[in-house]
């Protein structure tokens, strides 16, 4: 009788998990409540759809199947039809088993981020399948002293008040915890303030990579991370800041990889440590946004070549971890100062965002009229010029901007993530009929070169500005480049941020796609390009 009430809580457990799962996946930009850090990052993962659904609403079809034969068996008259009810909890927990197991070995494998929800999830289904085993061992047909029922007329009449007032108290139990899990206030970071001490201590260091003239009166900092899209958007940025301010500042930049949503941002950070080692720390650090598509080792080794590395040493290098050392300290500087996403840059004392040209060209004239008007003058006598690049590795206002493209942060992975679709379903969304509405999130100058056949031109910058225009009764297929499929793994890919502005504007899940090959993967397929 205990194994069947534990059964009848651990099922009820299950679904309650499940259901709190499903709502965090189709509330957008709802944060989880979570035990570690890793819940989001396995909800934005590529694994977390299946067949166009998310894995939660199979948990809870699983869980909800469970639960009802478990609770009706008390009320079955027939040995047999009791014997069904134990042989299909048996069957369906196996299956719920073998399923997470998959789902678990993926989280250490491939995503390399555990969910508390999800791995409760595999200890129910667990423990419901060792439940039910031993269940249906322990009580055969035909056993001593009871060879017509499973359990005794006076037995069963116990079980179901007790599966009755159980229930009860699992409903009221779990409907108050479910209000309060999703009605209470998200838990966002704390606003940081860091003191003038605290900016000078941590920003700058005597090894810091620096550009231009170490002896202007406005630095520059940027916190950068080279797999991160919005910091290979940044670049432009900066190359117009070095333009325009050369001689008046300093640029320094500082390593901050975001491990957790790009698996190659740190080796590319320990590469360009390696490059530094040659002298050519700023080569690498331009080649690297420049080919953001492939940062996997075998062609960081191969840009070594390009750059005109020693090859050997530069492999060596990277071998012996010579920068991991550097990195974890700007990490720690970053954190240290409030960093939180990239790019992210300070100029001064004022943090701004990933921002545009235009905003950062405001904060560094600020910052230079805050100098006096002799400064400029006395800087650009003693500038190098941007053209000679320096490393010696080898007022506290803070201010939040947006830029045209998103910054990256792990918190991306907080938000509902769009199904990401291949080549032939893209292909069938926009040559059928009604045709889906195909979205190049480039900027236009991109899509002038060449698009899918039919394309809107909504850069991403735009996305928000233009969501009230767009059909909410139309599939929308969302794309980028795709020369490396990058929107599969990468939470800050343009086209799936894109595609977050869209779901939390109230566009229907179901009608949001990402088409994650992009245009590369249309060319390659031999399909016909608009122009």
């Amino acid at each position: 009788m205990v194994r069947k009430i534990l059964l009848l809580i651990l099922a009820f457990a299950g679904l309650f998990d499940a259901a709190y799962l499903l709502w965090v996946y189709t509330s957008p930009s709802h944060p989880m409540v979570c035990l570690g850090t890793g819940c989001d990052v396995v909800r934005a993962s590529r694994y977390s759809h299946l067949w166009g659904h998310s894995l939660p609403a199979y948990g809870i079809a699983m869980y909800l199947a469970l639960l009802i034969v478990v609770f009706v068996q008390p009320w079955l008259s027939s040995v047999g039809a009791r014997r069904l009810a134990q042989l299909a909890v048996v069957v369906m927990a196996a299956g719920g088993f073998g399923f997470s197991l998959y789902l678990t070995v993926l989280e250490a494998l491939e995503i390399h981020a555990w969910c508390a929800w999800c791995v409760g999830s595999a200890i129910f289904v667990t423990l419901i399948l060792v439940l039910s085993l031993w269940d249906l061992v322990a009580s055969p047909p035909g056993a001593p002293g009871r060879p017509q029922a499973l359990e005794t007329p006076g037995e069963s009449a116990i079980l179901r008040r007790r599966f009755v007032r159980v229930a009860a108290l699992l409903v009221v139990g779990g409907g108050i915890a479910y209000r309060y899990l999703t009605t209470r206030p998200p838990e966002l970071p704390q606003a940081r303030t860091a003191s003038a001490d605290v900016l000078d201590q941590h920003l700058v260091r005597p090894d810091s990579h620096w550009t231009g003239n170490p002896n202007a009166p406005v630095t520059v900092v940027e916190f950068g991370d080279f797999e991160c899209p919005a910091c290979g958007a940044a670049q432009a940025v900066v190359e117009e800041m070095l333009d325009q301010y050369a001689g008046r500042i300093r640029f320094v930049f500082r390593q901050f990889p975001l491990n957790t949503i790009h698996p190659y941002a740190e080796t590319a950070a320990e590469a360009s440590e390696c490059a530094a080692q040659q002298g050519k720390f700023w080569e690498a650090d331009r080649m690297f946004y420049a080919r953001q598509d492939d940062l996997t080792e075998p062609a960081l080794v191969r840009y070594a070549g390009e750059m005109g590395l020693e090859s050997q040493r530069f492999e060596q290098c990277l071998i012996d971890g010579t920068g991991k050392a550097a990195i974890q300290q700007d990490v720690a500087d970053g954190k240290a100062v409030g960093v939180d996403r990239t790019p992210m840059f300070f100029v001064g004392h004022q943090m701004l965002v990933a921002p545009q040209f235009s905003q950062l060209a405001q904060a560094i004239d600020q910052q230079l009229a805050s100098k006096g008007p002799g400064s400029a003058t006395a800087a650009a006598a003693g500038a190098t010029g941007f053209g000679s690049f320096g490393s010696s590795r080898a007022a506290n206002a803070f201010t939040a901007s947006t830029g045209s493209v998103p910054a990256c942060s792990a918190d991306e992975a907080n938000q509902q993530q769009a199904t990401l679709i291949r080549t032939p379903e893209a292909q069938q969304l926009v040559q059928s009929d009604p045709k889906a509405v195909a979205i190049d999130v480039r900027p236009a100058s991109q899509f002038a070169e060449g698009h899918l056949p039919g394309a809107l031109s909504i850069p991403v910058d735009q996305i928000e500005a233009r969501a009230a225009t767009l059909p909410k009764d139309k599939i929308l297929v969302l794309y980028e480049s795709g020369k490396s499929g990058a929107a599969a793994s990468d939470v800050c890919a343009v086209s799936r941020a894109a595609a977050r502005i869209l779901l939390a504007h109230g566009f229907d899940f179901a009608k949001v796609k990402v088409y994650q090959d992009g245009l590369a993967g249309w060319e390659k397929a031999g399909l016909p390009i608009g122009k």
